[in-house]
């Protein structure tokens, strides 16, 4: 039943963002307030629960492209960059950055320190991959805050929405504009603009 609930709650976090009720949740799982209760003391546990459940799915993604031999240090970091969750599908609700932040803020600091690990990791292949000359040298911490930033700003419902992508769509356009560069490789540039 533990697992019903968990995966409730992330439909219902998908559609009305971490604003739903334990009401909206007992009803759509056909069962009374106080049964959820006899699994989850609060909402607040529910929700962190719900999110460490698709933090760990991100890691063991991330863990598979760290580890697999046959991916290029920039495959990797392609790899990395493109890494969402799959454990519940894509939340899709526009303000539930916002709404964790400000509502619940010490089950959002445990996604702010995973992507600050994330990020730090990714750097640091970053980092070793200018070490080898296989990336050209770049500033690390303006890549850093261009990737979180844009990670935030591409989970915009609206966004999303108004540009008929995914998130996993957005993130792979993302890491395809990161990693390969705006300049065609097959094209010898020719004047000015």
């Amino acid at each position: 039943m533990r697992n019903q609930i968990l995966k409730a709650a992330a439909e219902e976090m998908m559609t009305r963002g971490v604003k739903f009720t334990m009401s909206n949740l007992a009803s759509r799982l056909s069962i009374s307030k106080t049964s959820l209760y006899e699994h989850f003391a609060s909402k607040n546990e529910l929700i962190y629960h719900v999110l460490a459940i698709a933090i760990a799915d991100i890691k063991s993604q991330d863990e598979e492209i760290y580890a697999n031999p046959s991916l290029t240090l920039t495959g990797k970091i392609h790899a990395l960059l493109k890494v969402a969750p799959k454990s519940f599908g894509p939340i899709s609700n526009r303000h539930i950055y916002d709404d964790l932040c400000h509502y619940y803020p010490e089950e959002f600091k445990l996604v702010q320190e995973f992507r600050g690990q994330q990020i730090d990791r990714l750097s640091e292949l970053i980092a070793r991959g200018i070490e080898l000359r296989v990336i050209r040298p770049v500033n690390i911490k303006v890549l850093r805050q261009i990737v979180r930033s844009a990670t935030q700003e591409l989970f915009s419902y609206s966004f999303l929405s108004e540009n008929n992508m995914t998130f996993p769509d957005a993130l792979a356009a993302m890491s395809d504009i990161l990693v390969l560069g705006l300049k065609n490789s097959h094209e010898k540039e020719q004047g000015h603009v």
